[in-house]
């Protein structure tokens, strides 16, 4: 059971690893990723209560935008779940719209929240995976953020 949980998890992080492997670095894609380690610091740094209330919960941000629209590429939402194993996850919210794909998914270890993932297809392409040990509370949070204008500005302090 244990050597399942750890191969679901890995083909999982694998479709991830890859969409963002197969779009750094090109033209019309920007790609962030940020440690934990960071996060503290800017901690240190800014008094925004949400930030400091995760400060030490989060190990890694990586977001994946694609910044040119004039780009014909594959729907990031498809992409995604065509790989991702669904039975890993709890999904937090969908929005299907005509031009637009967004679903947040969520994978917890008991009542703590170990990944968040916010995958957008269609008008905004784009991934957050948030890995940490959170609790359903800060999941909430982010997700919350998340809905406000498609999670284009989820990270900003003009929310």
């Amino acid at each position: 059971m244990i050597l399942f949980t750890a191969l679901t998890a890995t083909y999982a992080q694998k479709s991830i690893d890859g969409l963002f492997n197969r779009y750094a670095g090109k033209d019309g894609f920007i790609t962030v990723t940020l440690s934990g380690d960071l996060l503290k610091l800017a901690c240190e740094f800014d008094d925004d209560d949400d930030l400091n209330r995760l400060k030490g919960k989060i190990t890694e941000i990586r977001i994946l935008v694609q910044d040119d629209e004039a780009m014909r590429v594959e729907n990031f939402y498809d992409l995604v779940m065509k790989d991702l194993n669904l039975n890993d996850y709890e999904e937090f919210m969908r929005v299907k719209k005509s031009d637009q794909d967004l679903r947040m998914l969520v994978r917890t270890s008991g009542e703590r929240v170990k990944e968040f993932l916010l995958i957008g297809g269609g008008e905004d392409n784009l991934v957050v995976q948030i890995k940490g040990d959170l609790t359903r509370e800060d999941a909430e949070k982010i997700s919350s953020d998340a809905r406000k204008d498609n999670g284009r500005n989820m990270f900003s302090n003009n929310n």
